[in-house]
């Protein structure tokens, strides 16, 4: 889609105020680093090696542990950072494409959200100057041009983004080694071993899925752990598959946190389900294990009717249906440890001021098809267009009700809502199918930037907006519907 005169513009002034505001010296990065996608190839199946588009980064100023690479994958360096310190991120286009980086769960400045009216062209820079105010927690970053965000998270372009405070640090959480990064992705190969990105009518109305699932970029891997206990940091980075996740051995999971970082105590359930662009933290001790035993991390089958159905058929295409059995990961026993960690019995204070607000202003926005395209609110995105009911004051409190209400000719489909900026919380769910078996595993205790929207569901969120003003964006995390425009514009004003 062609940018507008006034769209253009719009991103040269922020631009400039980004760049005047480095020249006046009034912004100083404790951390500073420069990214760069392009792309690449490496072997992910035995044979040819897999033509990707990848980001690559170095650290120019602060701990040289703020990039972490992932051995043998093309997802991106994982960033750490500190709540508090000063952000800097170069980023260069070094695609064929144009493209903008969104820094998903963090509540950054209109310039620095990646909004897809600030896409650059290939060959050129953009500079992200910002302050991490997030709690500690798992987020991530991808990119975010209109219309190209599936093809291009297809190709590779994603990576971790993981934020530390002194709260979580004082619980002394497994760290190094023992704490383990999982990042979910499915997609399907040719002959030649390359990706293959579908574009057919029904892959777009469903999500593309692909045949096979990789964890952080391989095939079904095993990875040697000990004898103590780990945290598994698991990121659904799929275009549209859902999870509900569990452990071979039928041992409950004990969940952390999920998007927003931890939770006020532990939480056990017999399996969890993540929907794209979610994330959730996971506790497992593997003390009392025997060595040479193992134990296979999987997504445990659901019928797909509880999250896709469209126009007569259910779970999209490739040979990998939506709610098939999955297994994704072993973790395999093979060395003693002395480490004597602990599951904390209180993970955080965060929530203990939290309630739902009454007397707020309450929206209620309909998710439906029309002309065979997905809608929020009955409209399409538009690249600078905010209606009536996008627009809301910085700090203001608000309950906006999702209404997943289907389409016409049986189309009914799950869909991720994801919120710009501040992180916001589940006030109620109601309606839907309660024999759904993906119901249950929903973590909708802390705080969250992406809900799961089950078919007829209604779910009202609790946001309190972001004290930084501008054009911001909530939109499906399933990224064919996101590319088709079911995604919206909300303006923060003063």
């Amino acid at each position: 889609m062609m940018q507008t005169r006034r769209e253009i513009l719009k991103a040269i002034g922020l631009a400039f105020v980004a760049s005047a505001t480095q020249r006046a010296g009034a912004f100083v990065p404790d951390v500073e680093i420069a990214l760069t996608a392009a792309p690449a190839e490496l072997v992910i199946l035995p044979g040819a090696p897999t033509e990707v588009w990848r980001f690559t980064g170095r650290v120019l100023k602060g701990p040289a542990n703020s990039l972490q690479a992932i051995p043998n994958s093309y997802l991106g360096p994982t960033i750490r950072l500190a709540r508090g310190q000063n952000v800097r991120i170069r980023f260069s286009n070094r695609l064929p494409d144009p493209s903008i980086v969104h820094w998903h769960g963090l509540d950054v400045p209109e310039s620095a959200d990646g909004h897809p009216r600030l896409a650059i062209s290939s060959g050129a820079d953009y500079v992200y100057d910002f302050q991490v105010t997030n709690r500690a927690g798992t987020y991530w970053y991808h990119p975010h041009p209109h219309m190209q965000t599936g093809p291009q998270v297809y190709r590779g372009l994603a990576g971790l983004l993981i934020v530390s405070d002194e709260e979580e640090g004082a619980l002394a959480l497994p760290s190094g080694a023992a704490e383990l990064t999982c990042v979910l992705q499915d997609r399907r190969f040719d002959a030649r071993n390359q990706f293959v990105y579908p574009t057919g009518m029904m892959d777009m109305e469903t999500g593309v899925l692909g045949d096979r699932v990789l964890v952080n970029g391989q095939v079904r891997p095993t990875w040697a752990v000990a004898t103590q206990a780990y945290r598994l940091r698991v990121l659904n980075g799929s275009n549209a598959r859902i999870y509900k996740l569990g452990w071979s051995d039928g041992t409950p999971i004990t969940i952390l946190g999920s998007q927003g970082g931890l939770l006020e105590r532990p939480m056990t359930q017999p399996f969890v389900t993540i929907a794209p662009g979610q994330r959730v933290d996971v506790w497992l001790d593997l003390s009392r294990r025997t060595i040479g035993t193992s134990v296979e991390l999987r997504s445990v089958p659901f019928a797909a009717a509880d999250v896709t159905m469209a126009m007569g058929m259910m779970g999209g295409g490739g040979g990998l249906p939506q709610g098939a059995a999955i297994s994704l990961l072993t973790l395999r026993v093979g060395s003693q440890s002395t480490s004597a960690a602990r599951l904390p019995e209180r993970l955080s204070t965060f929530d203990r001021s939290w309630q739902a607000a009454t007397g707020v202003p309450v929206r209620r926005i309909p998710l439906a098809a029309q002309m065979m395209n997905w809608t929020i609110d009955g409209r399409s995105f538009e690249m600078d267009a905010v209606a009536a009911g996008e627009t809301v004051t910085a700090g203001s409190t608000h309950h906006w009700e999702f209404v997943n209400a289907g389409g016409p000719m049986g189309m009914q489909m799950a869909h991720p809502i994801h919120l710009h900026g501040r992180q916001f919380r589940v006030v109620s769910r109601t309606g839907g199918n309660p024999a759904n078996s993906v119901r249950d595993g929903l973590i909708d205790a802390g705080w969250t930037d992406t809900v799961l929207v089950l078919p007829h569901e209604t779910v009202r969120v609790q946001v309190t907006f972001s004290g930084h003003t501008g054009l911001f964006l909530y939109h499906c995390h399933i990224l064919e519907h996101e590319d088709m425009g079911m995604m919206r514009n909300f303006r923060i004003t003063h």
